[in-house]
């Protein structure tokens, strides 16, 4: 039974598969007339943009063909002093603002405040163009196009991304300072070469070793979980001393740990995605693992604490996006057996492995148990590759 991809699991694997972008932003030197019709635009622009997301709220949908059919003409006829472009791109900026509300917090969908005070517009390449350092912006119906020169690209942009080309931008405004900056935003070739996708590299991730990979490189957990340790004690004892002083040394804590964590998983998935010659990351779905921490199984406490704690999704999506710099793809993998398996003769079981340590109750295989579940990793994610070309292979 072929093994069903969690949708984080799908989520990443798209990820990485999107043409990369890159932003720069510019300050605007820009006229007191010219300011304040941008000012104009972005308040129109935004009325328009709460109404959409009403609408979205409303039909439960962010369907663009039904958004367009339903809007477009009313939205015309309600801001006919922005150009018609204005209406296309708001539409594409409310959906993608309800989408992104909605699977950032499942618990509230379609419950996303419809008003919109940022003074920022978005612009596409029929409202916007850049010759050399003129910047062009279009404004209100009937108002000649703004012309103003930006500073120049920096060096070290041009040299990372000569072969860019620009998509979109947008303009932020700040009344308050009377200041104006541009986002311009670039796409990037795509330079994922066919020889490339020959090495995938397994990473299998655990709890005492934090990452092992197939060719052996290993990120150790045992500094993480001491400071985990000593965090929760000295929480804890805080929280049983209940002073005044005690809830602000609870306060001044807040955050440390975390941004602890985050540092590690950083640290080891730059190492991952800076690994040569690879042309994909394979990791294990492990989106439901934390369902064996639940009470009233098998799972001891120690044993559940540790999962519950375990940041294993933030490791890979920062690797996820660290990889995609460097045109590597990731893949995503069922986790059953990885541990259990022997990566030489196949054989799968239970007693095949004892703590760190894997040695084949069949032909005798030993090897780091770690090793062997990322060699397997890197296996079942080389099938699934030459599956996958097999489908999209056309005979003749």
């Amino acid at each position: 039974m072929a093994h069903t991809k969690s949708r984080t699991a799908q989520r990443r694997e798209k990820a990485s598969n999107l043409v990369q972008q890159r932003t720069i932003v510019l300050p605007l030197d820009l006229e007191t007339e010219q300011f304040d019709l941008l000012i104009q635009v972005a308040g129109f622009y935004n009325r328009m943009w709460s109404s959409l997301v009403s609408w979205c709220d409303s039909n439960r949908t962010v369907n663009r063909t039904r958004m367009q059919k339903d809007n477009y003409r009313r939205l015309r006829e309600q801001y006919p002093q922005l150009p018609s472009q204005f209406v296309c791109v708001g539409m594409r900026d409310a959906a993608g603002a309800m989408r992104s509300w909605n699977s950032n917090r499942p618990k509230r969908k379609w419950n996303m405040r419809a008003r919109r005070k940022a003074m920022t517009v978005n612009y596409d390449l029929r409202l916007m163009s850049v010759r050399g350092n003129m910047l062009t912006l279009s404004t209100l119906q009937g108002e000649k196009r703004i012309h103003t020169l930006m500073p120049e690209i920096p060096l070290w942009f041009d040299t990372l991304y000569p072969t860019r080309k620009l998509n979109a931008a947008k303009l932020m405004l700040d009344p308050k300072n009377h200041t104006a900056r541009i986002a311009l935003i670039y796409r990037l070739s795509d330079t994922f070469t066919e020889q490339a996708r020959l090495d995938v590299l397994g990473v299998d991730l655990g709890q005492h070793s934090l990452a092992m990979d197939s060719r052996g490189g290993e990120s150790k957990a045992n500094n993480i979980w001491g400071v985990k340790r000593r965090y929760a004690h000295n929480r804890k004892t805080l929280q049983e001393k209940g002073t005044r002083s005690a809830h602000r040394r609870l306060k001044a804590m807040k955050g440390r740990e975390e941004r602890f964590i985050r540092d590690v998983n950083h640290c080891v998935s730059k190492r991952l995605a800076s690994t040569p010659n690879i042309g994909y990351i394979a990791f294990e779905d492990l989106t439901y693992i934390r369902r064996q921490a639940r009470k009233g199984t098998s799972t001891g406490r120690r044993r559940r604490n540790m999962l519950n704690q375990w940041s294993f999704s933030q490791l890979q999506e920062f690797t996820t996006y660290k990889a995609v710099r460097n045109n590597i793809r990731i893949l995503m993998v069922d986790p059953s057996y990885t541990s259990q398996r022997c990566n030489r003769c196949g054989y799968v079981d239970q007693r095949n492995r004892n703590h760190a340590r894997f040695d084949c109750k069949r032909c005798g295989w030993s090897d780091n148990a770690d090793h062997n579940a990322a060699l397997n990793i890197r296996d079942r994610a080389i099938k699934s590759l030459h599956e996958e070309q097999a489908k999209t292979h056309i005979p003749g």
